[in-house]
């Protein structure tokens, strides 16, 4: 941990992003398991920030190596294991947020994430469909637990309910729709029959695990009303 926080330390020669103003702590010892959250300048990620109403665009799951080192696993295409460091880097501004699920003991934390590395290599899923052949960061997070320890973290939710109707999230739409999954298995031949029917479609968002009161608070340098 000392080698990581030592790094991040030095993140503006090497490109990682600075650390918000406000961040005044070191990072705690992580655990297996623990939820870290970002912000990133991807453009499907930042539709989704919008349609959720967070400014977490990606997350992924905290695994410690048999050397003690933290790695995240995350789905970003394909699905893969990466230092802590080089996650935080790969965000803006070197924002984090770590959340914790409540009493989570070590042998659920294990399910957890055996169940994420099941998907490693895993294609991301641009369409933010339910199959599992693809899949997107918070999908990954929400499975690993369901699938695993059979603890559900976030909600469920409609994507007609998100706020879906921005700009950016109907000009990413209207780049995909012809290609997304839902759209071809249903014979959509307009723009407009295929938006219906993806309004039907449901998605598991960062924005809703963040906000899931089983998950405890462990760090966080967003700033102010960090969810």
């Amino acid at each position: 941990m000392k080698k990581i926080l030592a790094l991040l330390a030095l993140a503006p020669l090497f490109g990682l992003g600075l650390f918000a103003a406000t961040a005044d702590a070191e990072l705690p010892p992580l655990r297996n398991g623990d939820i870290v959250f970002q912000n990133t300048s991807n453009a499907a990620q930042q539709a989704i920030m919008l349609a959720s109403g967070t400014e977490y665009t990606h997350m992924g799951m905290v695994e410690i190596d048999k050397k003690g080192r933290p790695q995240v696993i995350e789905a970003v295409g394909p699905v893969r294991v990466v230092p802590l460091a080089t996650w935080i880097g790969n965000g803006s501004g070197g924002r984090i947020t770590v959340k914790r699920v409540k009493d989570l003991d070590e042998g659920d934390a294990k399910q957890a994430l055996e169940r994420a590395r099941s998907y490693l290599g895993r294609p991301y899923d641009h369409y933010f469909y339910e199959t599992r052949d693809q899949i997107y960061c918070s999908e990954l997070v929400y499975a690993a637990f369901k699938e695993g320890p059979d603890i559900e973290v976030g909600t469920v939710e409609r994507m007609g309910d998100l706020n879906i109707r921005t700009p950016a999230a109907r000009k990413l739409i209207q780049q995909r729709w012809k290609s997304h999954p839902l759209c071809k298995s249903k014979g959509a031949r307009t723009f407009d029959a295929c938006y219906e029917l993806i309004l039907e479609q449901t998605v598991v968002t960062p924005a809703s695990i963040a906000r899931d009161p089983k998950l405890e608070l462990v760090y966080s340098n967003f700033g102010f009303g960090a969810e």
